[in-house]
């Protein structure tokens, strides 16, 4: 690939949506650690392949971590559901457009039915941003 097309390219495999869930990520135990370390956040984007998130510290790591991360309810009533996922993170940079530092991640695998539970919540989330807000004049109108 000459660097005029890496400059542009992608490397997801779905195209991905700008999500916010709540996410804990869960990093292996280590002999001589006394706990295992857990880092809270709030994913930037997401697809069914992977997300990102912009943190206030570098939290990168290179071997696979458990990702888990809290969809909006599919109803208002309904209680929000918890996925888990085991992740690789595959880049980290500082950004000062957004004030720290964004991580990118890939999914591995998924425990149970989380993937089709991401996938329909991404496909909700998808579905609110084409729908128009209600309770405003529309053009031609007259209002």
């Amino acid at each position: 690939m000459e660097a005029s097309q890496w400059e542009h390219a992608d490397r997801r495999e779905a195209p991905r949506k700008r999500l916010q869930l709540r996410m804990a990520i869960v990093y292996p135990e280590h002999e001589g650690r006394p706990v295992q370390p857990i880092y809270h956040a709030n994913t930037h984007d997401a697809c069914i392949t992977g997300l990102s998130m912009v943190v206030d510290d570098n939290v990168f790591y290179e071997g696979e971590v458990t990702v888990n991360l809290t969809l909006p309810p599919e109803y208002g009533w309904a209680a929000q559901k918890t996925i888990t996922a085991t992740a690789r993170m595959t880049y980290a940079i500082h950004s000062s457009k957004l004030n720290g530092f964004k991580i990118g991640m890939t999914f591995l695998q998924f425990k149970e039915d989380a993937k089709e539970l991401l996938q329909a919540a991404i496909l909700r989330e998808s579905e609110k941003a084409d729908v128009p807000e209600t309770g405003k004049p529309g053009a031609g109108s007259g209002a």
